[in-house]
């Protein structure tokens, strides 16, 4: 009964190892994401593991320059995004649930690192209501033409998210604009912004234009 008196935790079954690596083959180092691409880094800073005080990557600070790229790259793309049908835009998000589900540990883990919520937190609600949450706006997307055929996309959304719960609140955020027919442009909290430069690579697995 030790442990009752040192309250010590035991060691987590899930590995960083997989983290890392993607870390690694990043060369630790990120642009932007930018016209479905990553942009060679600019200036950087370093976003750390708060609980060891360990460096992880190096991330690009966006200048006006950047956001204007990124904006004009959602323009371009906004036209045809809203022209599929709600049908179409819904498989899309349906392939992205599926694709956060697939990587579910690495992102959880991931989040972990970057964020220094327990593991349990990440893998067992935040990751798994991600996918929900793409899952419900694909149902969405595809009955919008029946129930709302009065609707018309906004165009690009620029969206801002906080620290505290990185992909699921770029979930709420994202996967309601996109099922509605408009583009994003995001900017994630630059404390932890890891795992959603690990989303954006899912967003070309899955296909979106």
């Amino acid at each position: 009964m030790q442990v009752f008196e040192t309250l010590e935790y035991g060691p987590s079954p899930e590995s960083d190892g997989p983290a890392q690596d993607w870390l690694e083959a990043h060369g630790r180092r990120f642009g932007h994401f930018i016209d479905g691409a990553f942009t060679a880094p600019g200036t950087l800073f370093t976003t750390q593991n708060p609980a060891s005080g360990a460096v992880l990557a190096e991330l690009s600070a966006g200048s006006p320059a950047d956001i204007d790229a990124a904006v004009a790259a959602a323009r371009r793309a906004q036209p045809g995004w809203a022209g599929l049908s709600g049908v179409a835009r819904g498989r899309h998000l349906y392939a992205l649930a599926r694709l956060v589900q697939k990587h579910a540990r690495l992102l959880g883990v991931l989040e972990s690192l970057d964020n220094g919520k327990p593991i349990r937190e990440s893998r067992d609600i935040d990751i798994p209501l991600v996918a929900r949450h793409f899952y419900h706006h694909a149902g969405w997307a595809s009955q919008l033409e029946t129930r709302f055929p009065d609707h018309e996309p906004h165009g690009v959304c620029g969206q801002i998210i906080p620290w505290n719960f990185p992909l699921l609140m770029l979930a709420w955020k994202v996967a309601p604009a996109l099922a509605a027919g408009n583009c994003v442009v995001l900017k994630p909290a630059e404390f932890t912004s890891l795992s959603a430069l690990l989303f954006a690579e899912l967003t070309v697995k899955a296909g979106l234009p």
